[in-house]
C-alpha cells in the first residue's frame, strides 16, 4: 500500500507559494497532497504596493485570491498558524491541526501597524490595507513637506524608499504642483542605498540631486510625535513633517517567536543557508523574510523566489530519494520602476553571507533609462504566473 506524502506550506507568497508548484509540477495528485496555509488568503506582488498608493495600480492588479491553487491540485487554506510541534509533525491554526511529512515555512514578516500612530497625517504601503489608505493621503496632498523613513533597519524591501521618493516626487510634477511638495527621505544609512555600495547608491544619490529630493542620512528613528508632527532620531535630530510615510517595526510570526525550536539566535526564523532548515529537524525547512536577518540578508521577494527552487529541490529528494539538490542562488535582481526612468540591478550575497564582515554584496547595473520601466510590470505579471502555474486569475 502507497502512503500519500503530506506536504504543508505555510505562507502562499513568494516563497512559499513558488515552493508549492515547484512540488507540484513534478509530483502526481495521488501521491503528494500538499497544503498551503495563508492567512490572508491571496499572493500579493509587494514591490507593487507603493504603486497602488499612488494610484498607477488597483489592488486586484497585484494580488491573486489562492483558491487558483485548487487548480492545479494544491489544497489552500485560509487560516491562522498559532503553533508548529515539529516532534509530532503538525501545524496547529486556528482552523484545526495539520499533519506533514514535510513543512515549508515561508510565513513572511509581520508588520508591526500598531506600533506606528494613527493619525490622518501618518501612513504606509508595506501591506495592502495601508497602501489604499496612503492613497487617499496623497492624492489630498496638495502643499507641504513629505517625509519618507524607516523605524528600524529590518523592514521589507531596502530599495523602496529612494523608489517611492521618485515615484512621488514624478506623480506630482505630473500634477503640475512638484514645486509646493518638498520630499525628504530620512534613513540610517549614509547615503541612498549605501548598503548596496557606490555601484548602486552613487546613480540613485544623482537620481535624488536631479529631483531635488533631500535626505537626512545617519538618522535611526526613535519616535514620532503625530500631534507636533515630529520625527526625533536617537540623537535628538528632528524632522517636521505634513505627511509621514514610515516603514513600521518589522517582526517574525507569534508562532515562530513563541518557539524555543524554531527560533533562531538572531530572533528570527531558525535556518542555514545550506539547507534551509532549523537546527532541530530535518523535514522543516525556513525561507523567504523571516529567515533573512538569520541569514545575513535584506527582506525582498527575488531572495524567496531563489530560495524555493532549492527548498523544493530538498523537499523533492526527501520524497522521491534520488532528485537532486539545487543550488541556491544568493544574486538579488531588482527591477525598478523610479517614476521617469527605470532600471535593473544585481547584487550577488555570496561573499557576504559567508562573512557579515564584507561591506557591501558585489553589484551591478544591468541598464537604465525610461524603457527600463517596463520590467517592473514585466517580472509582476511573471511571477503572478509562476506562483499559479498560468491560474493568475
Amino acid at each position: 500500500m502507497i502512503i500519500m506524502k503530506k506536504i504543508v506550506i505555510v505562507g502562499a507568497g513568494a516563497g512559499g507559494g513558488l515552493v508549492a508548484s515547484k512540488i507540484r509540477s513534478k509530483t502526481s495528485r495521488d501521491d503528494v497532497e500538499i497544503t498551503v496555509i495563508d492567512s490572508l488568503g491571496r499572493t500579493d506582488f509587494q514591490p507593487s504596493y507603493p504603486m497602488v498608493s499612488i494610484g498607477l495600480k488597483k489592488p486586484s492588479e497585484i494580488g491573486v485570491s489562492f483558491e487558483n491553487f485548487s487548480k492545479t491540485g494544491i489544497k489552500p487554506l485560509k487560516a491562522n498558524v498559532t503553533s508548529v510541534d515539529g516532534d509530532e509533525r503538525v501545524v496547529r491554526t486556528d482552523h484545526g491541526d495539520i499533519p506533514y511529512d514535510d513543512l515549508v515555512l515561508s510565513p513572511g514578516a509581520k508588520v508591526e501597524n500598531e506600533k506606528l500612530p494613527d493619525s490622518e497625517n501618518v501612513g504606509h504601503f508595506w501591506d495592502m490595507e495601508h497602501s489604499i489608505e496612503l492613497k487617499q493621503k496623497l492624492m489630498g496632498l496638495r502643499e507641504g513637506k513629505i517625509v519618507i523613513g524607516v523605524t528600524s533597519s529590518i523592514y521589507k524591501c531596502p530599495p523602496v524608499p529612494w523608489e517611492m521618493a521618485m515615484l512621488l516626487d514624478n506623480m506630482y510634477r505630473n500634477k503640475g504642483i512638484r514645486e509646493k511638495i518638498e520630499i525628504k527621505v530620512v534613513h540610517w544609512a549614509k547615503k541612498p542605498m549605501d548598503m548596496f555600495g557606490p555601484v548602486i547608491s552613487d546613480p540613485v544619490s544623482k537620481w535624488m540631486d536631479e529631483a531635488k529630493i533631500e535626505g537626512n542620512y545617519g538618522f535611526e528613528f526613535n519616535e514620532i510625535d503625530p500631534v507636533k508632527k515630529k520625527i526625533t532620531s536617537k540623537k535628538g535630530d528632528e524632522e517636521d513633517y505634513d505627511l509621514a510615510i514610515l516603514a513600521p517595526p518589522h517582526s517574525v510570526p507569534d508562532f515562530v517567536k513563541n518557539s524555543e525550536n524554531l527560533l533562531s539566535q538572531r530572533g528570527w526564523l531558525d535556518a542555514s543557508a545550506q539547507n534551509f532548515r532549523p537546527r532541530k529537524y530535518e523535514d522543516i525547512y525556513g525561507l523567504g523574510d523571516a529567515i533573512a536577518p538569520t541569514i545575513g540578508l535584506g527582506m525582498a521577494g527575488v531572495f524567496a523566489h531563489f530560495q524555493a527552487d532549492s527548498v523544493s529541490s530538498l523537499v523533492l529528494n526527501d520524497i522521491e530519494g534520488i532528485y537532486p539538490p539545487f543550488a541556491y542562488n544568493k544574486v538579488g535582481l531588482c527591477a525598478s520602476d523610479m517614476g521617469s526612468t527605470g532600471w535593473i540591478s544585481y547584487c550577488d550575497f555570496s561573499a557576504k553571507i559567508r562573512d557579515n564582515s564584507v561591506p557591501f554584496p558585489d553589484c551591478g547595473v544591468l541598464g537604465s533609462g525610461p524603457l527600463f520601466k517596463l520590467a517592473h510590470s514585466i517580472y509582476e505579471k511573471y511571477f503572478l504566473g509562476a506562483v499559479y502555474g498560468g491560474w493568475i486569475r
